[in-house]
């Protein structure tokens, strides 16, 4: 239950950040995929935690491109 409010809160403080940069989506996904590897780095696995941030970054820049696409399309 406390790694659910913990990725919650990092989850909500990404997505205050990217209020500022107007990329919301993006930012999240980059501050959670940076706790995400600091959290696998610390099994003394820094592939790993590369590893760990690359995937979730990626992920968040593809879904946010979706998004704007998808929007661009509809004409909003």
């Amino acid at each position: 239950m406390l790694g659910i409010v913990l990725f919650g809160a990092v989850f909500l403080v990404g997505l205050a950040l990217g209020t500022v940069t107007r990329r919301p989506l993006v930012t999240a996904s980059i501050v959670v995929a940076a706790f995400v590897a600091l959290l696998v780095a610390q099994t003394h696995e820094p592939s790993a935690g590369f590893a760990a941030f690359a995937l979730i970054a990626v992920a968040g820049l593809v879904v946010d491109s979706v998004r704007e696409t998808v929007g661009i399309l509809l004409g909003r």
